[in-house]
């Protein structure tokens, strides 16, 4: 529209050519350079003259935006006041709104509309990764310009990187599943009148329910506006009915507050697969969002992806900013993302800390479930794998863990049935437990530990082949069994020389060797055997309290009794646990008690390879399957109870289903999973099952009546 006699005629050193739109704090008017290029230039309106906070908010917008990728969003080029009033000059998006494209062409469907998708995933992605919530995302927000959409105005954007903002710094943990009740969504709880009452905070069509209740609002929330965004893109109408057009058009805001709180998205204008998406998305609860990252991996899957959408997405998956546009004359600088994990609702550390050698212990009966701590490399040139099965206190229930399988995705073995008839039964000496097999198991039980309350430690029972009788190892931190039977890798509880040691010996030849490790006060306590029971993975690190603050890891070589030491140089070390990954692709850390993390890969030096973004509570050391294509945590942001299956390599999610299991899940082959469950039966028992990807149970391997507090087993598998 053209400029009014009020608009000036020049402003920041441009000539105002007219006005391009205008919302409650500023005007923006299209503004002409001496060489003729344009700009769009944001000024404060004046009645905020003065206002020392409209102030703040402003150059805050300001801010915000410049730490943004610039595809994303139209480039902050320079900032002034003008007249007492702060004024924002920035780059000119040459192409209509999203609501406008809506209103003059349609609604969108197709490959168009997967690839506005794709291209509003990513700009969220990179705003994300920049530390910033949108707040505001909504089709006014979406300019559609020749280079791809581009999201703008970061007026009511805030920081969630731990930096303060309107005197409140962002609480992580307000968006795992125990902040957030759903239940309390009901009719007397909230009052949409004066929900809406309040300073205005945009489109209540386009916002969170977390927002509308005036709670914290993280990256979740904006996954919930895109989601609404996509749905009017597709109908014109909007999710909850409450878009521009159509027959619920004039309905209230109070009546669109309630339906965004209490009603079903209508999603009857979308196609799968982004109905699927954009259906996950949309929950009431923020914790079962997917991150913009997940969303991008989903889409991509999907043939009408265009290449540039596909180029900048896999940039921003992988932790780094796609290139900027080259402008004439100049370079354009190329600006590594580093990758962030919301690591929300953090449990309590499942290895409190041993005394004296200062490593993680399994716990005692009183502390509840805890986990017993030996993993096992998977590598496809061998025929044996190692899972370790036990018990973990993160949140006052019964979890069972397994060593992760870690190998060479060169295809999943062909599925086996799981025994379940003529299994044999055999008690395990030191408890009231029992063991099944069967002769043509592939996985079989190698070790087990049991805590003795007297002596306030686990005491080891380790079969002295695959298939052997059990021997008690009393003396030691750990002992555990090689996958292929030939090693037991035990770790003493003193000092040798002044070093954390480990006792190697070859069962073929009866030779023992003493490798050491890390030297006092560090100590280094065994996570994981590698598939071809070559190398011993230990965890480096300090006991801090009642938590474990890795320094990074080390890596025996059996063959040469050497040792080597990795330092991280990394945040986010504490309570983290190590594994192989697949393909010899170094070792990944991931941490048992952070509900949303991301799982790192390193190289033998320590050096960052990649990183899965949004994956949640896992350990290490159990957390791929028998093959190696997959890998299995709790789903992002929730706790046990549920399960969420991945692709190793692209980090795809391939399965989510609920269970019973009240400990974090790990892998009996490729199509099943082990965790601890308490029967029907009733009475303090629990039973580790194997268990389908719909969460019901197939067989029992150990069946505990009492005690299972104080019981670890490992499995080992051989096929």
């Amino acid at each position: 529209m053209p400029p009014t006699v009020e608009d000036p005629a020049v402003l920041g050193g441009y000539a105002i050519r007219g006005r391009l739109g205008e919302g409650e704090r500023g005007v923006v008017y299209l503004g002409a350079g001496d060489d003729g290029g344009q700009v769009a230039i944001k000024w404060l309106r004046p009645h905020l003259a003065g206002d020392p906070v409209a102030a703040r908010r402003f150059a805050r917008e300001a801010a915000l935006a410049r730490r943004v990728a610039p595809f994303c969003t139209a480039k902050v080029l320079a900032t002034g006041v003008h007249e007492d009033r702060p004024y924002i000059v920035s780059e000119y998006v040459d192409g209509p709104s999203l609501r406008q494209a809506v209103a003059r062409d349609g609604p969108w469907a197709g490959s168009g509309l997967h690839r506005l998708a794709i291209g509003t995933a990513t700009a969220l992605a990179a705003i994300h990764q920049a530390g910033i919530v949108h707040r505001a995302f909504d089709p006014d927000n979406v300019l559609l310009g020749g280079e791809g959409p581009r999201v703008i105005d970061f007026g009511r954007a805030q920081a969630f990187d731990g930096q303060m903002f309107d005197g409140q710094a962002f609480d992580a943990q307000a968006f795992d599943a125990g902040a957030f009740d759903v239940n309390a969504l009901d009719a007397g709880a909230f009052d949409a009148d004066a929900a809406i009452g309040a300073e205005p905070v945009g489109d209540p069509a386009f916002m969170a329910p977390e927002q509308l209740l005036g709670r914290a609002a993280g990256p979740a929330a904006d996954m919930f506006a895109w989601a609404s965004t996509l749905v009017f893109a597709a109908d014109g109408v909007g999710p909850f009915a409450a878009g521009g057009v159509g027959p619920f058009a004039a309905a209230s805001a109070p009546e669109i507050v309630r339906r965004v709180l209490y009603d079903e998205p209508d999603l009857t204008g979308l196609a799968e697969p982004l109905r699927g998406v954009v259906a996950t998305c949309l929950a009431k609860d923020p914790a079962r969002r997917p991150t913009a990252e997940r969303v991008i991996l989903r889409l991509m899957e999907h043939p009408a992806s265009g290449q540039r959408e596909r180029e900048r997405a896999a940039a921003l998956v992988s932790g780094h900013r796609p290139n900027p546009p080259v402008e004439p004359g100049r370079e354009a600088a190329v600006e590594s993302v580093r990758e962030r994990a919301v690591e929300s609702g953090r449990e309590a550390a499942g290895d409190p800390v041993r005394e004296k050698a200062g490593e993680p212990v399994r716990g005692s009966g009183r502390r509840g479930w805890v986990v017993g701590a030996v993993a096992v490399g998977v590598a496809l040139v061998t025929t044996v794998a190692v899972v370790l099965v036990s018990v973990n206190d993160l949140d006052g229930r019964p979890r069972v863990r397994s060593t992760a399988l870690t190998g060479t995705p060169a295809g999943s073995p062909t599925p086996t049935p799981v025994r379940t008839a003529n299994l044999v039964s055999s008690p395990l000496p030191g408890t009231d437990a029992t063991f099944f097999e069967h002769p043509s198991d592939t996985a079989r039980l190698t070790t087990y530990s049991v805590y003795s309350a007297k002596a306030k430690q686990w005491v080891y029972y380790t079969r002295d082949s695959l298939s052997g009788r059990f021997r008690k190892y009393a003396d030691v931190w750990e002992s555990v069994l090689s996958p292929d039977g030939r090693y037991l890798a035990r770790r003493g509880k003193r000092y040798r020389n002044g070093y954390d040691s480990v006792k190697i010996t070859d069962k073929m030849t009866g030779r023992t060797s003493t490798v050491d490790v890390v030297r006092r006060p560090l100590s280094a306590y065994v996570q994981a055997w590698s598939r071809d029971s070559r190398r011993l993975l230990l965890n480096v690190g300090t006991p801090i309290k009642d938590s474990w603050q890795s320094t990074g890891f080390a890596v025996v070589d059996v063959t040469r009794r050497t040792a080597t030491v990795a330092a991280l140089r990394e945040s986010r070390l504490s309570d983290i646990r190590y594994g192989f990954a697949p393909a010899g692709g170094g070792v990944v850390a991931l941490a048992v008690g952070a509900r949303r993390q991301a799982l790192r890969f390193f190289d033998g030096d320590g050096r960052r390879l990649r990183s899965i973004p949004d994956v949640g509570a896992g350990v290490a050391d159990y957390l791929f399957s028998p093959s190696g294509k997959k890998f299995v945590t709790n789903c992002p942001g929730l706790a046990t109870g549920t399960a969420c299956v991945y692709d190793s390599l692209s980090g795809l999610e391939l399965e989510r289903f609920d269970n019973r299991c009240t400990n974090l899940a790990n892998w009996y082959d490729d199509d099943h999973l082990i965790c601890w469950v308490r029967p029907d039966t009733g009475g303090q028992g629990h039973q580790a099952q194997v268990v389908d990807f719909t969460g019901n149970p197939v067989r029992v391997l150990v069946d505990a009546p009492t005690g299972a507090a104080d019981l670890s087993v490992t499995y080992t598998y051989t096929d």
